[in-house]
């Protein structure tokens, strides 16, 4: 089972399949080229089995501070990244714990902070955002073999990134990753240049040898957000519900789409488009007690309460009339997609798994607490979808 597929599987309940209440159906079909609408099997959705083999936890000799990110190497070796201790767990296959390797600093095989974790090929890729770096640990002795450093060395080669701000990237592989770059942002109305919902983001290849492809490869909008006068001060925050850009790779192609409709474009890993799937998906009314009720729960006092008071005084015309048709997005090795959309149920979301010539497999559905909250996907620099520890499954899904 692939990685990025193990990702999505953690802390899944499954339960049955709806035909929940919904509200406003997309019926616009893109005119595109290669166009797959998305269909059932003629034969009727699958039913799915995941099996439970082991569980990963601390010990009363070896104790996980703060589990973050996590990957699984080719002999099923488990590595969980731990941002207290500035440090990578690693257990063998049988679930037993085997050694840790890093520690807090700035020299070789030490981190300030903990991102992403990659395996590829026979190296673990660990991710320092604050220092802006790739560091390669050989999996058969936890040696750091190299440092890649993600900042591009061309920028001003390329006149558009002129005034922009290098902000994350994404693993390809070992010599292929995508960066990405967003314009400045000035939110208050009183300054020159305002531009609080007109900031976009530009995604670049680059290799490991820090050089960006000269072309633009996507140009997407930025987060957008509330604003509002609170007490006759004025605040503005970004949420995600208002719409945000969704990416995933496989080792030959890049998966992209906005939240708010179920459209997913694919392209070569030469940024070439291939390929869309799209349904016309039937989306969520958006209420503000409904978004208030998520920030108390997604993030800590002191930070809910300043997002709860823009979004109960943001101005109505701010307020959109839907939820987004997706949530998250991920391809496993066989490049099936695993799709997850937004419910009625706003406790849990939807997963639907597509084969790659858009048949659609199965639907299952998980709790939103198996999410990473409130880092997620390309928000902050490399952060990935899922963390923390929970089952693991490494056999494939057995469809009935």
């Amino acid at each position: 089972m692939t990685h990025n597929l193990i990702r999505s599987i953690i802390f899944v309940a499954l339960l049955s399949v709806i035909n929940g209440c919904i509200s406003e159906v997309e019926n616009n079909v893109p005119d595109l080229d290669n166009l797959i609408v998305v269909a059932e099997r003629q034969s009727g959705l699958q039913s799915i089995s995941l099996i439970k083999e082991l569980e990963f936890a601390s010990s009363e000799s070896e104790l996980i501070a703060k589990a973050g990110q996590f990957d699984v190497d080719d002999i099923g070796r488990v590595y969980i990244g731990d941002a207290m201790q500035h440090r990578v767990h690693v257990f063998g296959s049988n679930g037993h714990y085997q050694a840790y390797f890093g520690r807090e600093g700035s020299g070789p095989g030490e981190f300030r902070a903990m991102g992403s974790l990659t395996y590829s090929d026979g190296y673990l890729y660990v991710y320092d955002p604050l220092m802006m770096r790739l560091s390669a640990f050989l999996t058969d002795t936890f040696e750091e073999s190299n440092t890649i450093y993600i900042q591009a060395i061309n920028k001003r080669e390329i006149e558009e990134l002129s005034g922009l701000i290098q902000n994350g990237f994404m693993f390809i592989g070992p010599n292929t990753f995508l960066v990405n770059f967003n314009s400045r942002l000035v939110p208050n109305p009183d300054y020159d240049g305002y531009n609080l919902n007109d900031t976009y983001r530009t995604y670049h290849l680059m290799d490991r040898n820090r050089r960006l492809e000269l072309n633009r490869v996507f140009k997407k909008p930025d987060y957008r957000a509330l604003s509002a006068t609170v007490g006759g001060k004025y605040r503005f925050t970004q949420f995600e519900f208002l719409g945000s850009t969704l990416l995933a790779a496989s080792e030959n192609s890049i998966y992209m789409a906005r939240s708010g409709k179920f459209l997913i474009k694919v392209y070569n890993t030469e940024s070439s488009y291939q390929r869309a799937y799209y349904y016309p998906y039937q989306k969520q009314r958006f209420t503000r007690e409904e978004a208030i009720r998520q920030q108390i729960a997604d993030y800590e006092e002191g930070v809910f309460e300043w997002r709860v008071s823009v979004i109960e005084h943001a101005p109505e015309g701010q307020i959109p009339d839907t939820w987004p048709a997706l949530n998250d997005l991920i391809v496993d090795d066989e490049n099936r997609l695993w799709v997850s959309t937004i419910v009625e149920n706003f406790d849990v979301y939807e997963w639907w798994i597509l084969e790659e010539s858009g048949e659609l497999i199965t639907t299952l559905k998980s709790s939103k607490t198996a999410r990473c909250t409130p880092a997620k996907r390309m928000k902050k620099p490399a952060c990935s979808r899922w963390c923390g520890i929970g089952l693991k499954w490494n056999k494939p899904l057995v469809y009935k």
